[in-house]
């Protein structure tokens, strides 16, 4: 690499692979799902401001990941995550995971132009530590196997009621195209509540994944839409298909990214299925164990075409003295974040160009 460049890499991450595709590597890549990210690799003699940081993003039309190596201990990275219009935010999961993964196999993602030739199965694996540039004093660790990656977190889990004086469950059903009868009545403890692991998504449990896929995004993320969600202190909806117990189909409708719907959303999964943990609703036994291994296979994307497949599991659920409510849960919560990702294409920048 060329003196003060940054390299540019174009990923997708939580890739659904093809059924019954080849071994070989090609599976997770030919499916066309996942969610983009592009991840920034400045070279050892860059040294990247704020503001450059941001503009970098702002190239992006999806989220996107400054990877840097900490100053005080090169074997750890330090992961700046941001959204396409420059916003930095606090954790954005399927960008990290593309990160680790992009770590991991950076000489032959260089080499291959992100054609990697390798299965997804791989017998080898490494060890990944990184920390969010806003969080800087925690740190995550990431297994890499081939172009699996597995995200381990300990974090807050919080939920909270939407606030009765902003937009009604009715007003977002018909801004997406749905109506009350569409919801499952049986699900009512996860129905219109917010739920968070970094940011708040507002949890509606649909009957059928039939129903799910028949709703219709916000055009283009309308600013009427945006009030809503922001009136509920919402950031976006997540829509999932309360039929089924281990392989949730699911919709994410963001308050405000630049884009109407998302293909993979790693905070909202881990939201949800937090959720359910604390109610066992997914689950024939273990009733309210919150030590009790839970995993669950969230599937999104279905309905852009671009299907995505995020395997996420509970390890331990640990609840705070602040959580009295039987409709609403706070603790700490042991979860792992594993997909596939898919490497596109590698270019690079010079950093005269960010002025």
């Amino acid at each position: 690499m060329a003196a003060r460049q940054i390299l540019k890499v174009s990923a997708r991450a939580f890739v659904s692979p093809v059924v019954g595709g080849s071994s070989g590597g090609s599976a997770a890549k030919s499916s066309g799902g996942g969610n983009p990210v592009t991840i920034f690799s400045p070279s050892p003699s860059t040294k990247l401001t704020p503001e450059s940081r941001s503009r970098l993003a702002q190239t992006c039309t999806w989220e996107s990941v400054v990877a840097e190596p900490c100053q005080e201990d090169s074997t750890v990275s330090r992961f700046s995550f941001f959204m396409p219009s420059g916003e930095e935010v606090s954790f954005c999961a399927h960008a990290a995971i593309g990160a680790c993964s992009f770590i991991a196999n950076k000489t032959l993602v260089i080499s291959a132009d992100g054609n990697l030739p390798m299965n997804s199965d791989d017998d080898e694996q490494e060890v990944v530590t990184f920390f969010a540039a806003q969080e800087r004093y925690n740190k995550y660790n990431a297994f890499v196997r081939g172009k699996e990656t597995e995200l381990f977190m300990d974090i807050e889990h919080y939920e909270s009621e939407c606030d009765n004086n902003g937009s009604s469950l009715s007003l977002f059903l018909k801004e997406i195209g749905l109506n009350e009868d569409d919801i499952n009545n049986d699900a009512k403890a996860t129905t219109f509540l917010n739920s968070s692991v970094a940011r708040p998504k507002t949890l509606i449990p649909v009957k059928s994944a039939d129903r799910l896929h028949a709703a219709t995004a916000p055009t283009n993320a309308t600013k009427s839409f945006q009030q809503m969600c922001e009136s509920i202190d919402s950031t976006g909806l997540y829509l999932y298909d309360s039929s089924s117990t281990t392989n949730i189909e699911c919709r994410q409708f963001p308050k405000s990214s630049g884009y109407a719907e998302d293909p993979a959303t790693g905070i909202a999964a881990g939201a949800l299925v937090a959720s359910l943990h604390c109610r066992s609703m997914n689950s024939n036994d273990g009733g309210g164990d919150g030590n009790r291994v839970q995993s669950t296979t969230i599937l999104q994307g279905t309905a852009m075409g671009r299907p995505s497949k995020i395997k996420v599991k509970i390890d331990d659920y640990i609840p705070t003295s602040s959580s009295t409510s039987d409709s609403s849960h706070r603790g700490t919560v042991k979860i792992s974040y594993t997909g596939l990702v898919a490497f596109d294409h590698v270019s690079y920048l010079d950093e005269s160009e960010l002025s």
